[in-house]
């Protein structure tokens, strides 16, 4: 509801404006044969006083629209371009299922072929996360955790893709055992070249798998305490403030992901001559390319919003409207890094399976040649080794 600077409003009217939006959606709601509690938003006096002065909407202080809300007040064009984004999420999702399925065929050891799907479902999950939130805009928050959570498994994840790439974390630690390595990488000492270079030992190759493993953890535990705290009004994206969780919250989920990239681009310049005809440059670059589009654009469109640099356009307020631009933009930069994806994981593999670390097998008979009878009563490696072998 809209007013003129010279209208006059009553006292009466100035509480009943609070609830006006919520009785709307709640008579809609029961025309459309759906039931729900209904909901009154309640606007501070501060708010009632701007939207009298400045003549703006009250969904710029509103909370996002219920779906059926936002369908029933789109435009032709609006719903024309949420189709589009929608379609684009669907084929992103059938390019996906074709590429698994040419994975199964084309990948020999099982447990490479597990890892190398998961890892390339990143940008078609990202994408389905904000199809959702796009048409359900109050449920943002809950598909971005959901998507930021899948993407930190693939930290570690992709620390197995270079395992796996050596044939297993013994072949991995024979091969740099007689080389050094660089530790003045990104991004968390790409400042230091006077650093010195190390030798892999077993005791560091775990440290570097805890690295990665954290991020995978962490992120889920923390989005959780998000969830928890955000049902008591605790947890709120708008604050900004030294003293809010949500910012401390997000500060700590940085450090622990520069932590996480940190070891997984250690073993990356070490790995990439040696894997290169597995395309793991591409597959690495992709992988950072969906770090940046998920994390750093959600940031600086949040802060756009919050700057007052995006304008409310009803029936979404400032901040929605900013997380829908990103969504927006998600969809369609998910769908070509998903073609990308595609394409650098498209590569048959017909090697049988790799060694695992600290088997039962004596480290001469691992590297020399294995008669067929010792080859077949290998023992297994236990669970909590990160690669396994195939028998095959």
């Amino acid at each position: 509801m809209l007013h003129g600077p010279n209208e006059q409003i009553s006292h009466e009217h100035k509480h009943t404006l609070a609830a006006h939006r919520g009785a709307q959606d709640t008579d809609r709601g029961k025309a459309m044969g759906i039931s729900y509690p209904e909901e009154v938003t309640r606007l501070t006096p501060d708010i009632i006083e701007q939207i009298e002065k400045f003549n703006v909407s009250e969904a710029c202080f509103l909370p996002p629209p219920r779906s059926i809300n936002l369908i029933l007040q789109l435009t032709w064009l609006d719903i024309g371009v949420f189709a589009a984004l929608t379609a684009m999420t669907v084929l992103s999702v059938v390019i996906y299922l074709e590429n698994t399925y040419y994975l199964l065929k084309k990948v020999r050891c099982p447990f490479k072929m597990k890892t190398l799907v998961w890892i390339s479902a990143a940008p078609t999950v990202i994408g389905v996360t904000s199809c959702l939130g796009l048409w359900v805009p109050r449920a943002i928050m809950f598909v971005d955790m959901m998507a930021a959570t899948y993407f930190a498994v693939c930290f570690y994840l992709l620390l197995l893709v270079i395992v796996e790439g050596y044939e297993g974390q013994e072949a991995l630690l024979e091969h740099l055992e007689t080389v050094t390595i660089a530790v003045s990488t990104g991004p968390c000492c790409c400042c230091c070249p006077c650093l010195p270079r190390m030798r892999m030992t077993r005791r560091k190759f775990k440290i570097f798998v805890l690295g990665s493993f954290q991020v995978a953890f962490l992120r889920p535990v923390i989005y959780f305490l998000g969830i928890v705290l955000w049902t008591n009004g605790l947890y709120d994206p708008d604050d900004l403030s030294s003293t809010s969780i949500f910012l401390w919250l997000n500060l700590f989920l940085g450090v622990s992901t520069i932590l996480g990239l940190w070891p997984v681009n250690i073993l990356f310049r070490e790995a990439k001559l040696h894997m290169a005809s597995q395309n793991l440059t591409a597959k690495f670059a992709l992988f950072q390319a969906i770090l940046i589009l998920s994390s750093l654009q959600n940031s600086i469109i949040g802060t756009l919003a919050g700057a007052g640099n995006i304008r409310c356009a009803p029936p979404y307020s400032a901040r929605t409207r900013g997380q829908l631009m990103n969504n927006q933009l998600l969809i369609i930069e998910m769908f070509f890094v998903g073609v990308l994806t595609q394409a650098s994981y498209r590569k048959k593999d017909d090697r049988p399976g790799y060694r695992a670390l600290d088997t039962a097998q004596p480290k001469q008979e691992k590297r020399g040649s294995q008669t067929p009878e010792n080859s077949s009563n290998q023992v297994t490696p236990s669970p909590g080794d990160v690669g396994q072998r195939c028998n095959l």
